[in-house]
């Protein structure tokens, strides 16, 4: 009877729709700028559609994709390569059961541009249900990075998945990229111009170094350096 228990539970959990199964964009899309199909590993999607040979690149943040596309040819060459092409510029798409919609912009400019598709072929479901486990990733009061937060270098919009965290920032048009263990952000801040040019980009740009946020409660005091140089400056946070 315990085997024919446990055959049963099995049988439940790969059948019930939501358990089993995790969140995807992979598929076919029919889109504003022509075909797309996307693939997905855990949280990173990559794609190809059919203008200018382009290719998507991105990581997923439960339904909204935040990442690059990559062509041949645009109407603006950026300064730097990403993939060994001059002809790129950010996305942030938000995913639907039928669809995406988002905006793309050039290079390391703000997402501006709407850009748009409808599923044509793979079927998207559900994320799984909350069992009321513990994250292991959460800060100690047991929520997440993910909001809003006030610094000393602007607001920044956390995203979270896993200990893998990302981030915008207002000031020169900043970008944070880290994980996150036991409270402790380690990461880049990312810059489109600083007091120091660093001797090769990080994600497309020069100008970049290294965080370390400790993160208590709904606050964070931290430091940050140039390049790979050792931390010499504060910065602190509260989330609004």
């Amino acid at each position: 009877m315990k085997i024919l228990s446990r055959i049963i539970i099995l049988l439940a959990v790969l059948l019930v729709p939501g358990i089993s199964q995790a969140f995807s964009v992979a598929g076919s899309y029919s889109s504003t700028e022509g075909a797309v199909t996307l693939h997905q590993s855990g949280d990173r999607v990559t794609g190809r559609y059919t203008n200018d040979n382009g290719e998507l690149t991105g990581q997923l943040f439960d339904s909204t994709l935040e990442g690059f596309w990559i062509e041949d040819g645009s109407d603006r060459r950026c300064s730097t390569p990403k993939n060994g092409r001059y002809h790129w510029g950010r996305v942030s798409f938000e995913f639907t059961e039928s669809g995406f919609s988002g905006k793309w912009g050039y290079c390391n400019d703000a997402p501006s541009r709407p850009w748009s598709g409808s599923r044509t072929s793979g079927r998207q479901t559900a994320p799984p249900p909350d069992r009321g486990e513990a994250d292991p990733f959460a800060i100690s009061d047991g929520s997440s990075l993910e909001g809003v937060w006030g610094s000393t270098e602007g607001d920044i919009k956390f995203r979270q998945q896993g200990n893998r965290v990302s981030g915008r920032y207002t000031t020169d048009n900043g970008e944070l990229v880290g994980s996150v263990s036991n409270d402790v952000l380690r990461g880049y801040w990312i810059e489109d111009h600083s007091n120091k040019r660093c001797s090769h980009p990080k994600n497309g740009r020069y100008f970049w170094g290294k965080v370390e946020f400790r993160f208590s409660g709904n606050s964070f005091s931290g430091r940050w350096g140039y390049c790979d140089d050792a931390l010499s400056g504060n910065w602190s946070g509260q989330r609004k």
